[in-house]
């Protein structure tokens, strides 16, 4: 692609499509590196929406520390699947995905975040449906046996990956023991399948539901961490204290999963006077950066795409100029994989 200089963008194919399927395109990537920049900027040449992909973003009033766009931007470019439910209920990949094909009907979009898994429960299926596996994280039984497990993990950390480790060694190796929500939820289908999950996959693997394009923001590590450790104290700037102030005066608070997000947790705990804010800031970065080690290795490794753009410039850094610059040279290549055309 014409973006960048030294091999700033690097094309792979990750696989060969496997027919007619329909065909999506996502901006993705680690925390801070500029996806939505770039996506807005792409969907404005293209004519999409923006299809956000973050777990926190779906949540109303979560807006500061899941870094929504701005009202301004929004009414330039349309925004869906954000602010989807309020912060006390439940919502899981699944759930993303039955909102997002809903949207797809509706008209064509650029997805865009950082929550892989997100993108990967629309990009792929199962061929036998699984009632029990599929339940909505509301269900009484799912929602009782991941309330007990976290229960379990603020008692003993590290126990909830342990117990997968035992039902299930193979999955449990390919989840980072701190993505508690993944971990969770393999255990969760060992549980209702009473057999190791790796097993269940065995007999039924997955297949596509599309084929996908990915543009993989994955820029310099030392760079990223400096724009993560500014994103955060961008963010306590712009408020984030009082709108977590104001989710808990509505009633939100760490019994919610949403509240326990990264930032939203360590918040709560300035507000009760557990840790002063500068601690807590500390947190944010310290985990937010490990966060992003983690992005970058499933988006690397653990997401299959028809075709992927890999871009490795600080987009967060460039002046709206460059990143329109950018943008052109990405439209055109998104645009004929879109339509069906060629790609080399």
């Amino acid at each position: 692609p014409p973006l960048g200089r030294d091999g700033a963008a690097r094309r792979r194919m990750t696989h060969e499509p496997t027919g007619p399927l329909p065909r999506l395109a996502a901006v993705v990537g680690p925390t801070a590196p500029g996806k939505s920049r770039l996506a807005v900027a792409l969907a404005e040449r293209l004519g999409l929406a923006v299809l956000c992909c973050d777990s926190v973003q779906v949540y109303r009033g979560l807006d500061i520390g899941s870094a929504k766009v701005d009202l301004a931007t929004r009414a330039r470019v349309p925004h869906h699947l954000l602010d989807l439910v309020d912060p006390d209920q439940e919502f899981t990949a699944g759930d993303y995905a039955e909102h997002a094909w809903h949207q797809l009907a509706r008209g064509p979009g650029l997805f865009a975040g950082g929550t892989g898994l997100y993108l990967r429960s629309v990009a792929v299926t199962h061929s036998a449906p699984d009632p029990l596996a599929d339940a909505p994280a509301s269900d009484r039984r799912r929602a009782e046996f991941t309330s007990a497990w976290e229960a379990r993990e603020r008692e003993q950390p590290g126990s909830l990956h342990a117990e997968l480790a035992r039902r299930d060694p193979d999955v449990a190796a390919t989840i980072h023991p701190r993505n508690l929500v993944r971990a969770a939820r393999a255990l969760w289908l060992c549980e209702v399948h009473g057999r190791p999950v790796s097993q269940v996959r065995a007999d039924d693997p997955p297949r596509s539901r599309c084929d996908l394009f990915t543009i993989v923001l994955d820029p310099d590590l030392a760079l990223l961490d400096r724009a993560i450790d500014d994103r955060c104290q961008g963010m306590i700037r712009a408020g984030l204290v009082d709108e977590v102030s104001s989710l808990v005066s509505r009633g939100y608070d760490a019994r919610h999963r949403s509240m326990r997000s990264l930032g939203y947790r360590q918040i709560l705990d300035v507000l009760a006077g557990q840790q002063p804010l500068a601690h807590a800031v500390a947190s944010i970065q310290q985990e937010t950066r490990r966060y992003a080690r983690r992005q970058r290795t499933y988006f690397r490794h653990q997401l299959a795409a028809a075709s992927s753009v890999t871009v490795t410039e600080p987009i967060w850094l460039m002046d709206q100029v460059a990143v329109d610059a950018a943008a052109a040279g990405l439209a055109a290549e998104v645009a004929a994989f879109l339509a069906g055309g060629p790609r080399a």
